[in-house]
């Protein structure tokens, strides 16, 4: 296929060196979301995109959705109910705990369905800057360790997994939930309770799927696009090295000959400092890095409109599930310690750590542009102060144009351009969960 042939040429500008493309990241993720139903292809085109497969696909796609949204309806009618029947918010945090996941998981779908065309159109876009800045730098490569990706999938898998074992427990030993379809007696006696957790297993599944697709593919987008930033730094730096070991050289040869000549004539002194070594012309490569810089900030500003919503919305999902779950585990802390028991707290400490751990890893991952972009201007920085008085007229300005541009307008992640992705937000995030915390539990 053509991608694979793409990445292939990739890997052969490094020669033993294996580069780690965007789509390679990806794709164990779209195969899962190609092959069980739930999406059709948003990154890579389908290898095998017969009619039967299509029909195939749109009827999995067809049931992965009508399950979802009779989920949501289900859970927002319980919630509507548990409402008016609550004696405090601490009733209600299990249906919201349930309701919020289901309505994300299926906007998250409509949305990428919706926007598939353009999805394909920026991975496609994605693999050509790839491929020049490969060109660019062929003795190095932006990523060659899968070592991040790989604990990024197991650790996903096994929480999903954790989860569906501790539902399908929670099924059966307390049928009777508000926010199970065995919480009326008629479906129980109805349906077997088999079919009950199946159902309710399923959701949960595709609620883990499509929600590791909102946080994977804007975060490895920012990693990559991270990668490529350093990529040009190194670029930079090998410039002026190349440059400097030129000059030296030329110096030294001539210095050398130079001596050699006075000691065989004797005949009057040198004074070697008078030697100037030549002036480094990077016009040219400072100008084809900058338009590569541009076409990573173009590819980064798109992204955050295309998958910003993910984040706006997956995070500040994260945030709300934080905040109830560390009120539920204090709330329940006092029976626990009473009882000398963590039941009435497990199941809230499980799904919280969960949850931090996605919110957190994700902001992590995605900051990485953020650091990289400083570290770019800081070493364009030290190399101009270092060679000014080596460098021509013409290349301090436009060195000192793109040190500008660095400056005013520092690329970040800033999805749906609400906020910067740094790791500050963290503390700031933190700052938003103690408040709503303590006001919470002031409600009690």
């Amino acid at each position: 296929m053509l991608f694979r042939k793409r990445n292939e040429r990739i890997r052969k500008i490094g020669g033993s060196t294996v580069n780690i493309t965007l789509d390679e990241t990806l794709r164990p993720l779209w195969k899962l979301t190609l092959y069980c139903g739930v999406l059709l292809d948003w990154c890579l085109p389908a290898s095998n995109n017969s009619r039967l497969c299509r029909v195939l696909r749109c009827i999995g796609i067809f049931i992965s959705s009508s399950l979802l949204f009779a989920m949501l309806l289900f859970e927002l009618t319980q919630l509507l109910v548990g409402i008016e029947s609550a004696s405090n918010i601490h009733a209600i945090i299990p249906n919201l705990l349930w309701s919020v996941p289901i309505f994300i998981a299926f906007a998250v779908q409509l949305y990428s369905l919706r926007q598939r065309r353009k999805f394909l159109g920026f991975f496609k876009k994605w693999r050509q800057l790839e491929m020049e800045i490969a060109h660019l730098n062929p003795h190095r490569v932006m990523c060659e360790s899968r070592k991040m990706h790989v604990m990024m999938y197991v650790t996903y898998g096994f929480m999903t997994m954790a989860s569906l074992v501790s539902l399908g427990l929670d099924i059966f030993n307390r049928p009777e939930a508000t926010y199970l379809m065995s919480t009326y007696q008629t479906v129980r006696e109805t349906i077997p309770l088999l079919l009950i957790g199946t159902i309710h297993l399923m959701s949960i599944l595709l609620i883990w799927i499509l929600s590791s697709l909102a946080d994977f593919i804007p975060a490895f987008t920012y990693y990559h696009a991270s990668l490529a930033v350093s990529c040009l730094e190194n670029e930079v730096r090998t410039l002026f090295a190349e440059r400097n070991y030129a000059d030296d050289l030329l110096h030294h040869s001539i210095s050398s000959r130079l001596s050699s000549a006075v000691a065989r004539l004797d005949s009057f002194p040198v004074k070697q400092s008078n030697l100037k070594p030549a002036a480094i012309e990077l016009e040219e490569s400072i100008r084809l890095i900058w338009t590569r810089f541009e076409a990573i900030d173009e590819m980064v500003s798109r992204a955050d409109s295309l998958f910003g919503s993910f984040m706006v919305y997956g995070q500040a999902g994260a945030i709300f599930f934080t905040t109830a779950l560390v009120y539920s585990v204090l709330y329940n802390l006092s029976d626990a310690l009473q009882l000398r028991s963590a039941g009435p707290v497990l199941s809230y400490s499980m799904n919280l750590i969960a949850i931090v751990f996605r919110f957190v890893s994700s902001l992590i991952i995605s900051s990485h542009l953020h650091r990289s972009t400083g570290k770019f201007r800081a070493s364009l920085t030290y190399l101009l102060s270092k060679h000014w008085n080596r460098m021509k007229k013409e290349d301090r300005e436009l060195f000192r144009s793109f040190l500008w541009r660095l400056q005013i307008d520092p690329l970040v992640a800033r999805p749906l351009g609400v906020y910067c992705i740094t790791p500050s937000v963290l503390l700031s995030v933190f700052g938003v969960i103690v408040s709503y915390v303590i006001v919470l539990l002031q409600t009690k």
